[in-house]
C-alpha cells in the first residue's frame, strides 16, 4: 500500500505543478522536422482529441506512464533478487525523483517524459532474458527498442550490448543454427527505425529522408577544435565556404579551442557551456543562412546541410586527430560525473565479468548489463553531442540499486550460514 501512496503523491505533486515548456518543447506541439517521430505523434493524439486542453491530458498520461514503468522494473528487480521492502522503496523513490527534482519528467513537454519509463520497461526485461536465459523475451525488447529509438535516437546505443547478451546465451545453449535469427532481429531495427522514421518524414513534411541533425551535432568538436589552415583539406566549394563561415563566426566570437586554451580556460568545460553557441546558433543556423541564400526551403536546407557535414566530419578528426580524441575523452569522463565515478564503473564492469565467468549468479548479470548499458549510451553521447545530464540521467539509479542488491545478496548469505 506504500509503494501506491508514494505514486500517488507524487503524481499529485506533478499535477499541481503543471506542464513545464522548455525550448525544445515548442519544437514537439509544433511537429518540427528533426524531431522525435514517436513523441510528435504521441503529443499530436492530445491535441487532436483536447484541441486547446491538452496540456493536463498530456501531464497526466506522461506521469502513468513513467509510474508503470518504475513499477515494473522495481517489480523485476524485486522479484530477481528478492530485495527487502525497504531497498525496494528506496530504489522507487530514486526512480521517482526525476519526475519532480532537476527534470521535472512527469510535466515537461519533452521526449524524455515517455523515453524514461520505456527505457526502465526495457533494462527489466533485458535482465529478465540475461538471468533467465529466456530469448522469447527478446520479442518484448525488440518492439520496445524499436519505440524508444524513434522517440531518442541516442538508444541505438543499447544494440550491440543486446547483441553481446543474445550472442552470450546462443554460446552457452550451442544452439547458433536454432537461434541465429534472434541477432538477425537485433541487427534489422536500426534499419527498420530509420525507414520508419522516413516515412514519417515523408507523411508530415513531404521528404523521404531520415532526421536531419546527426551530423550538424557530430561535426560541432571537430569545428571547436579546428585550425584555420584545415580549410586545405576541402576541395569542393560548398565545403570550403562553410568551413570559412563557420570558422570566421567561431573565432570573432572568441569559441575556438586555440583561443581558450591560450588563456588558460579547459577546453572541454568550455565547449560544453558554449555548446548552444557554437553548434545552434553558428554550425546550425548560419548553415541554414547558406543554403537560404541559394533557394532553397527549411526541410531542404536541413537535408543539405546535413549531407554537408557528413562529408566534412572524416577529414577534420582525422587532422586533428588527437586534439579531438582528447577532448572525446573528457567528454566521456565528464558523463559519468568524474574520472573517478568513470574508473569506478570501469572495475564494477570487470568485476562482474571476472564473477560472472566463475559463476552463474544474477547479480553479477545485472552489474554486466547496467555497466555495459551505460558505458553504450555514455560513449555515444559523448561522440556525438556534449555530455549534459539531460542525455544520461537515465542511469541515475545504478550505483543505489547495486548497492541495494549486493547489500541485500550480503544479508542473505549470512542468514544462509548462520542456519
Amino acid at each position: 500500500m506504500i509503494y501506491i501512496s508514494i505514486y500517488a503523491i507524487v503524481g499529485v505533486l506533478v499535477i499541481a505543478r503543471g506542464p513545464i515548456y522548455l525550448p525544445d518543447s515548442y519544437t514537439f506541439v509544433d511537429m518540427a522536422f528533426n524531431h522525435s517521430p514517436a513523441y510528435c505523434a504521441f503529443f499530436k493524439i492530445f491535441t487532436s482529441i483536447f484541441g486547446e486542453y491538452f496540456e493536463f491530458p498530456v501531464v497526466i498520461t506522461q506521469y502513468l506512464i513513467i509510474a508503470f514503468g518504475i513499477h515494473f522494473f522495481v517489480k523485476t528487480l524485486k522479484r530477481l533478487f528478492h530485495i527487502h521492502k525497504v531497498g525496494v522503496l528506496i530504489i522507487q523513490l530514486i526512480c521517482l525523483a526525476p519526475c519532480v527534482y532537476v527534470h521535472n519528467l512527469g510535466s515537461a513537454i519533452l521526449s524524455e517524459a515517455i523515453a524514461y519509463p520505456i527505457f526502465l520497461t526495457l533494462f527489466a526485461l533485458a535482465l529478465k532474458l540475461f538471468v533467465e536465459e529466456n530469448l522469447k523475451c527478446l520479442y518484448e525488447i525488440s518492439i520496445l527498442l524499436f519505440v524508444l529509438i524513434l522517440t531518442r535516437g541516442q538508444f541505438l546505443a543499447l544494440i550491440p550490448v543486446l547483441i553481446l547478451i543474445v550472442g552470450y546465451i546462443i554460446f552457452k545453449k550451442r544452439s547458433f543454427v536454432n537461434h541465429f535469427y534472434f541477432l538477425a532481429i537485433l541487427i534489422v531495427i536500426p534499419i527498420l527505425t530509420s525507414f520508419t522514421e522516413r516515412v514519417y518524414n515523408k507523411i508530415v513534411f513531404g521528404h523521404f529522408e531520415n532526421n536531419a541533425m546527426n551530423y550538424v551535432h557530430f561535426i560541432a568538436s571537430p569545428f571547436y577544435i579546428a585550425n584555420e589552415s584545415d580549410i586545405n583539406l576541402f576541395t569542393n566549394d560548398d565545403e570550403r565556404a562553410y568551413f570559412n563561415l563557420i570558422y570566421s563566426s567561431l573565432k570573432e566570437a572568441k569559441l575556438t579551442r586555440n583561443q581558450n586554451i591560450s588563456i588558460g580556460q579547459d577546453d572541454y568545460l568550455f565547449y560544453q557551456y558554449n555548446f548552444p553557441e557554437i553548434c545552434n546558433r553558428r554550425i546550425y543556423d548560419l548553415g541554414l543562412d547558406y543554403y537560404e541564400a541559394r533557394g532553397l526551403n527549411f526541410i531542404e536546407q536541413n537535408i543539405a546541410l546535413n549531407t554537408l557535414c557528413s562529408k566534412m566530419i572524416g577529414p577534420l578528426i582525422k587532422q586533428n586527430f588527437k586534439t579531438w580524441l582528447k577532448v572525446f575523452s573528457k567528454n566521456l569522463t565528464n558523463s559519468f560525473g568524474s574520472s573517478k565515478q568513470m574508473l569506478f564503473f570501469f572495475v564494477l564492469l570487470f568485476y562482474g565479468l571476472f564473477n560472472l565467468i566463475q559463476s552463474n549468479k544474477n547479480i553479477y548479470k545485472f552489474i554486466v548489463l547496467t555497466s555495459l548499458f551505460m558505458f553504450a549510451n555514455n560513449t555515444l553521447i559523448a561522440l556525438v553531442i556534449h555530455s549534459i545530464k539531460r542525455y544520461i540521467f537515465y542511469f541515475d539509479w545504478v550505483i543505489f540499486a547495486t548497492f541495494i542488491i549486493l547489500l541485500n545478496e550480503i544479508f542473505k548469505n549470512q542468514k544462509l550460514s548462520e542456519s
